[in-house]
């Protein structure tokens, strides 16, 4: 598992160099980690993740997957150059490229952004759920054009996110209610205590759904239940995962007059993260859907908790802490969970 703790030590060495900022000198890490990155998520061995043979059997047709983007770079990699390892190759290119991109665009610290998110979301979306993590890179451009308001672009991006992943969907919900402004805040910081609250009253969506006199829905409602189960058997919303993200969401919460005036789109990127927690709560009955949603929503959290380095002086201190955060993530993702195991390179076409 050194590999990965080498390539997190990485970022944050050549990083911290630049103070965590993206500029004309810092260039060249930029694409030396962007080729890093994406040697490690398509070049890896068919024995690191959990999907690679998942995968390999959707390619060949044997089951498929519902995204037409899919289909269309099978057929073009498997079916006419007759390789299934260019797939992962073409899918680690797209998601690489547009998570790079999107970070550049939202984030004034770049290498601590891409730090947290490797600690916490690569694993998941570019060494396993391929398809996402070309959307996570789209949902990220999407995002700039989300707190500027630009809302053609942003369905135009979401859209994107979509035709590679259809649980990217949800966002275009979410796009209606919510907006980077203080309305509403309170009802946002306040879904977490009512989502334990349900929880505590054994409310939850299995049961119901299942309360639904339709067939159809209670039939749907039993498969989401033991979907992904042979990953995510069940949900501990007390977990010190859970908990330490709690942690982080309360300290947002208590600077919030510092970030929301300093950072544009901290309070969307902050009802994110709210959103993000209550759908683990609340769907907890159904693990792989719980599981899915927050994952998707807690994107922000690479966006969110950089902005924290303006609020205590000296900055090294809240930046050493959000290490240790980092540190533990990955040794809880890499090392720790069961979402990959120690890297191996495969380069064989």
């Amino acid at each position: 598992m050194w590999v990965y703790f080498m390539v997190f030590f990485t970022i944050v060495g050549f990083g911290s160099i630049y103070k965590f900022k993206l500029t004309n000198q810092s260039l060249w890490l930029y694409f030396f980690l962007w080729a890093l990155l994406f040697m490690i998520a398509g070049f890896r061995a068919d024995n690191v993740d959990n999907d690679y043979e998942n995968y390999i059997v959707a390619i060949k047709g044997e089951e498929g997957f519902t995204e037409p983007s899919f289909s269309l770079i099978s057929y073009i990699c498997y079916d006419l150059l007759d390789s299934t390892k260019l797939v992962f190759v073409t899918y680690a290119l797209l998601s690489i490229s547009l998570l790079f991109y999107g970070l550049k665009k939202l984030s004034p610290y770049f290498f601590l952004s891409l730090a947290v998110y490797f600690s916490t979301s690569y694993v998941i979306h570019d060494l396993n759920a391929i398809r996402a993590g070309v959307g996570v890179g789209f949902t990220f451009i999407a995002l700039d054009h989300w707190i500027n308001e630009r809302a053609k672009k942003t369905f135009l991006f979401l859209a994107l996110a979509t035709f590679f992943h259809i649980s990217f969907s949800m966002f275009f919900v979410f796009y209606f209610f919510l907006k980077d402004n203080k309305k509403y805040l309170l009802t946002y910081i306040l879904l977490i205590p009512i989502s334990y609250l349900i929880y505590f009253l054994r409310i939850d969506a299995l049961s119901l759904l299942m309360r639904v006199p339709i067939p159809q829905v209670q039939t749907l409602a039993l498969a989401y239940s033991e979907w992904n189960t042979d990953v995510v058997s069940t949900v501990n919303v007390f977990s010190s995962f859970v908990l330490i993200k709690l942690l982080i969401f309360t300290t947002l919460v208590v600077c919030i007059k510092q970030l929301g005036v300093r950072f544009k789109g901290f309070y969307l990127y902050l009802k994110m993260y709210s959103l993000g927690f209550f759908l683990l709560i609340f769907l907890a009955s159904l693990p792989g859907a719980a599981f899915r949603s927050s994952d998707l929503l807690w994107i922000s959290e690479c966006l969110l908790l950089p902005m924290l380095i303006v609020v205590v002086n000296p900055r090294w201190v809240t930046i050493v802490l959000i290490l240790i955060f980092c540190i533990f993530m990955v040794w809880l993702n890499y090392v720790h969970s069961d979402f990959v195991r120690p890297y191996d390179f495969n380069f064989e076409l």
